[in-house]
């Protein structure tokens, strides 16, 4: 690390880049092998250097794909969850999420309430019974 004043303030540059083991240095960052030689003799060799490592990384989308297809899930699935969604919809129930677990735990809070639930102003719909229906009806939320 370099430092140097510039406008009243010290400021840095990093003039060579090194091994977290070693004292392996280079003037760029993760040298390629064929360019700068480093000596790993101290840490190990190559496979325990963190600058080495990270030139070998290579990272994949794995399952964010952005597709439905390519990510698993077919269409005729997603569309039936969201057409299960839209039908608690219609009859104003509001579920915490679209998928078919959270739509199905609406319905049967909207059975123990004895009206439509609301996931934005209700408490989870898993902890809706008869208990909290009491309380909520003291508390004037129902």
């Amino acid at each position: 690390m370099e430092y140097y004043p510039e406008d009243g303030d010290v400021k840095s540059r990093v003039v060579l880049y090194g091994c977290t083991r070693c004292d392996a240095t280079s003037p760029t960052i993760w040298p390629e092998p064929e360019y700068v030689p480093v000596d790993h003799t101290k840490c190990g060799g190559p496979d325990y250097c963190f600058g080495c490592k990270v030139r070998t990384l290579q990272l994949n989308a794995g399952d964010a794909k952005h597709s439905i297809v390519e990510s698993g899930t077919t269409q005729k699935k997603w569309d039936k969850e969201l057409d299960f969604y839209k039908q608690a919809r219609k009859q104003g129930i509001q579920p915490e999420g679209t998928s078919r677990a959270a739509v199905e735990k609406a319905f049967t809070a909207s059975e123990v309430l004895n009206k439509p639930y609301d996931g934005g102003s209700m408490p989870k719909a898993e902890h809706i019974n008869t208990n909290t229906v009491e309380v909520l009806k003291e508390v004037g939320k129902v």
